[in-house]
């Protein structure tokens, strides 16, 4: 937009000094707002190089580390003596501030702009030392690097180091997994070496060293000294739980995570007493890093907060313990999402260290190989007591032996499936957006897989003699165990991606009737494929008489299946009750409207849009546009017919999470165990409980709706023709948002305004 209608021609442009600039400002926003959305107006001659030379370099506003001069006060280094006398509450106050930087770092920010800003740090890490005895802080000094206070060099500097030894920890666990760099993590090391070239063992003496020489120091006031004590203690204690890493399958200790747990508190009451040393910390430091931006400003966090960060890691820590008792795949996935769906989710390095956990060299929790683990899930859901899977411990060599072959056949079925389904327990390690677009990609790839293990089915079924099922109708059938199984986990992608869609506020108001009735309908495909997987278990059980131990693992499966059918259909029966009052909300004009008439979106192109990710799968097949649109809008029903099957609905969906609940988290194995996880047992039935408090509030939204509705149809010739209802979408987080799964409106009645 220009303040001048000449015509212009791709002529050269000069530009002159005598050029005088005047304000357009006025003329450009009348002009823009003339404007219709969505459209676009370029200027062909202003390119992206003259944009970048708009930029204003060397201005304080876009380089935060630029300095004009000397003069002005401020100069390019700092000139903090690290080796001067502080007093003891000056040591806790430094600490303290290195604890809130190195919190910060776990949350995600560089380390350039937390704890590559401490000079003590600075001075221990460059240049990188080349023995222990070269980590002191007056290395390098003109003076030959005489030895500072006793407090400096004993208390301080042993606190450092160990700090720097618990992030070479953590840096290790992190970028040995799977992770998005500056989205989950910053690994930047900017040219400096976390001293991982050292054993722990030299930190952990020097920790001991400096809490024998603190506790010697009778002249500093008992308060003061037991801070610093319980602070080095605590460093200890986290360097030693951080050491021990994957090594706790074997130990299954918790100790180091339950002391450094139980003196936070004493962290947080003796931060009182603490002095702060803020120039003992400058983000002039960032100028001597090998990085590729600018110096950006420190990043500071609470020392409550920071507490309360590692509070959640031990907390995590120690309850990733009772995880580790292999009792079966679907306890397992049980309770590695009950942990994972914590909120806030657990910390980059818990999740990375449970990725180590779930699969470590073909290991699953460090006992179970992986082709057991695929075997044990398919025996509990659609092979129990099959010989598909008794042919691989046989020992028959005869390759003509039909057994021989069957062993071959599944042998290169685990192979080519097992690492896609350990990476459906691993994904679930991401970030919550992650592990949604990590689904929407990978359940194509299932797709492939579900037609693959049908080609393979076939070829079983020859070998193993399978007997057809005959059907009511006449016509025969076979089981296709292993698509089914491929087709049952696909399932449950498909109502993952839908779900975390509302716990993402993906959708937006206008489409939740319709997401939450896809979500119905993809809960009632799952339903019918549970039910035939069942009838033929059923039938091969009928049919081969099996022994008392075969009989318990039938057992096994039938308990499953129920639990499998009593949870999905808890989910089907609320997604339907949501979608019937939303449908009457859409009506009733209450749903805002993202669009407007004029805009370049249609209901057509939003539901393409949410189908994106199944587009290329094959089953089960897209519900045709006008299908969806019919079925989410329930079209022909009156509001008294949707107004029923609401209320129905969320009748059977109350019932079905009781059972929920009632059934707990966990199988009992083949031994008649269950996990012994209380933590997580407790986190799970909060969870069931929260969704069973979103049923109650959508069952209250619904009588709100129902009574509006009759009141109107009751009022007298001239009253207000309108339902006088106030509706509210709590977002996830919000008060009001009992689950994120469950987008439940507040349904509220008001009193209608006098003469209308």
């Amino acid at each position: 937009m220009f303040p001048s209608n000449q015509a212009r021609t791709p002529t050269t442009r000069i530009v002159s000094q005598s050029v005088v600039p005047r304000d357009i400002t006025e003329k450009f926003t009348q002009a823009a707002s003339r404007l219709r959305t969505g459209q676009l107006v370029k200027d062909e001659y202003f390119t992206l190089f003259e944009a970048v030379a708009a930029l204003e370099i060397m201005d304080s506003k876009m380089d935060s580390g630029y300095l004009g001069s000397e003069e002005d006060g401020r100069s390019l280094e700092d000139d903090y003596d690290v080796l001067r006398d502080l007093s003891p509450e000056e040591v806790l106050g430094i600490m303290d501030e290195l604890l809130c930087h190195e919190m910060a770092w776990h949350m995600g920010h560089p380390l350039s702009q937390t704890l590559f800003t401490s000079l003590y740090l600075d001075k221990l890490l460059w240049p990188v030392p080349k023995n222990f005895e070269d980590t002191q802080f007056g290395r390098g000094r003109i003076d030959g690097g005489k030895a500072g206070p006793k407090m400096v060099d004993t208390v301080l500097r042993a606190y450092c180091l160990g700090l720097v030894k618990c992030c070479d920890f953590v840096h290790a666990r992190v970028t040995a997994e799977f992770f998005y760099e500056e989205e989950d993590f910053s690994t930047q090391l900017y040219n400096r070496s976390l001293l991982s070239h050292f054993d722990s063992d030299l930190f952990c003496d020097l920790l001991h060293r400096a809490i024998s020489w603190i506790d010697d120091q009778t002249t500093i006031e008992t308060n003061v000294r037991s801070a610093i004590k319980a602070r080095l203690e605590f460093r200890l204690g986290f360097l030693l739980g951080l050491q021990q890493d994957i090594n706790v399958i074997q130990t299954r200790s918790v100790d180091n995570f339950e002391a450094c747990l139980s003196l936070l508190a004493t962290l947080e009451e003796s931060s009182q007493r603490v002095q702060p040393v803020p120039e003992a910390f400058s983000w002039k430091i960032q100028r001597n890093l090998a990085s590729t931006v600018p110096p950006r400003p420190m990043v500071t966090i609470s020392l409550q907060d920071a507490l309360a960060h590692l509070r959640r890691l031990f907390q995590d820590g120690i309850h990733l313990a009772q995880i580790l008792d292999y009792r079966g795949p679907y306890n397992f996935r049980v309770a590695m999402w009950t942990i994972l769906s914590r909120k806030p989710q657990p910390s980059v390095y818990i999740r990375s260290l449970l990725q180590t956990i779930i699969m470590k060299e073909g290991i699953v929790l460090g006992t179970t190989p992986v082709k057991q683990f695929l075997y044990d899930e398919l025996a509990a859901l659609v092979l129990p007591s099959s010989i598909l899977l008794e042919a691989s411990i046989d020992e028959t060599e005869v390759p003509s032996d039909p057994r021989f072959q069957i062993a071959q056949l599944m042998d290169g079925f685990v192979r080519r499936i097992s690492q896609p389904f350990i990476d459906t327990f691993r994904s679930a390690c991401l970030n919550r957006c992650r592990i949604r677009r990590t689904v929407c990609h990978t359940i194509a790839d299932w797709d492939n897989l579900q037609m693959e293990a049908e080609d393979l089915d076939e070829q079983l079924r020859i070998l193993s003699d399978e007997p057809p099922l005959e059907l009511s109708n006449g016509d025969t059938t076979y089981a296709y165990p292993l698509s089914s199984w491929t087709y049952h986990e696909k399932l449950i992608q498909f109502r993952l991606i839908l779900q975390l869609g509302f716990e993402l506020s993906i959708y937006a108001p206008e489409e939740l009737a319709g997401m939450y009735w896809y979500l119905s309908h993809i809960c009632s495909t799952h339903l019918g494929h549970i039910d035939r997987i069942r009838t033929f278990i059923v039938s091969a059980a009928q049919r081969s008489r099996p022994s008392i131990a075969k009989h318990a693992l039938l057992r096994k499966s039938f308990v499953l299946f129920d639990r499998l059918t009593t949870q999905i259909v808890a989910i089907d029966a609320f997604a339907i009750s949501i979608h019937a009052l939303y449908v009457l909300l859409s009506r009733h004009k209450f749903l805002p409207t993202a669009f407007s008439p004029q805009a370049y979106s249609n209901d057509k192109f939003r539901y393409e849009l949410r189908m994106k990710p199944f587009l290329n799968i094959t089953l089960p097949e897209i519900v045709p546009y006008d299908e969806y649109h019919r079925e989410a809008t329930l079209q022909g029903d009156s509001d008294e017919t949707v107004m029923e099957r609401a209320t129905k609905a969320i009748g059977e969906a109350r019932k079905a999470w009781e059972a929920t609940l009632a059934n707990g988290p966990f199988l009992e194995d083949s031994n008649g165990e269950k996990p012994n996880a209380p933590a997580l047992e407790e986190d799970w039935n909060r969870d069931v409980k929260d969704t069973m408090r979103a049923c109650i509030g959508a069952s209250i939204a619904i009588e709100s709706v129902k009574k509006a509705i009759i009141a109107r149809r009751t009022t007298p010739p001239g009253g207000s023709p309108s339902l006088n209802l106030k509706v509210n979408i709590p977002e996830p987080g919000e008060k009001g948002r009992w689950h994120d799964w469950w987008a439940v409106p507040q349904v509220l009645q008001v009193q209608a305004k006098a003469g209308t």
